[in-house]
């Protein structure tokens, strides 16, 4: 096989010990996947390979665009990769198509259960998520990932035909919308607040916080809303504090 004695080739399995049928697929791939890189398509190719049993995932291909990105040699891509993955997204469509379930794993979560979230894959044979990567220079980008399993038991080996997006753009607005979104619900949540029924004394006017304090009308709408307060007299009053002002009907 061509591949054998390639410099770009860093993968075992066209040089280890399995069988014909994967290594006919692995070369296969790898020959549609140099072509495809030769377009200059933005989506970014992969394959990628286990064992049953095995947490370690090596790279039978690695396209150019993907070594620039995590700048690292393609040995070093599915390490450097697992090392900077600071959450993952994975999104589903509900019964209509108008819902979609969002699912956040986050660095930890994905290292704890890494082998559950590979035997749901195997199962369904297919792929997607989204990533957010963190590089040690500080660099920070999302990617998509697609990707089809396929599994060759005679070798307990498994191949991911996948490829990746660079779509920072996008998903640097979902986070401003969900920043925006949060603001709202919190002003929401504060305008609710003045929105039920207020226990306040029918004498001094104070009004009682949750905390069972009686608190003056001022200091208690100011905590709980933007309003600011100046202080006067109105006619009613200044009649009562400073009769001698008014005269009285005759």
């Amino acid at each position: 096989m061509e591949w054998i004695n390639d410099p770009e080739y860093c993968g075992q399995i066209l040089t280890g010990p399995y069988g014909q049928k994967i290594k006919n697929r692995v070369a296969h791939c790898l020959s549609l996947y140099r072509l495809f890189e030769d377009l200059d398509n933005p989506a970014m190719c992969y394959l990628a390979a286990w064992q049953e049993g095995d947490p370690n995932v090596w790279h039978e291909y690695t396209s150019r665009r993907i070594r620039e990105l995590f700048r690292c040699s393609a040995s070093e891509v599915a390490e450097i990769f697992r090392r900077g993955v600071v959450e993952q997204r994975v999104y589903q469509y509900q019964d209509q198509e108008s819902i979609v379930k969002k699912d956040v794993i986050d660095q930890q979560e994905l290292f704890r259960t890494r082998e559950q979230l590979r035997q749901e894959v195997v199962k369904s044979g297919i792929f997607e998520a989204i990533y957010k990567i963190a590089l040690p220079d500080d660099q920070t980008f999302w990617l998509r990932d697609q990707a089809i399993v396929e599994m060759y038991p005679e070798d307990r080996t498994y191949l991911s035909n996948g490829c990746l997006t660079l779509i920072s753009k996008e998903m640097k607005a979902e986070e401003e919308r969900e920043r925006l979104v949060t603001e709202l619900q919190e002003a929401l949540s504060n305008v609710k607040q003045l929105s039920g029924l207020l226990p306040i004394c029918a004498s001094c006017k104070k009004i009682r916080d949750d905390r069972g304090y009686w608190n003056q009308i001022e200091e208690y709408l100011r905590r709980h809303t933007e309003a600011m307060f100046s202080h006067g007299i109105c006619p009613s009053c200044a009649e009562k504090l400073y009769p001698e002002f008014y005269k009285k009907d005759g």
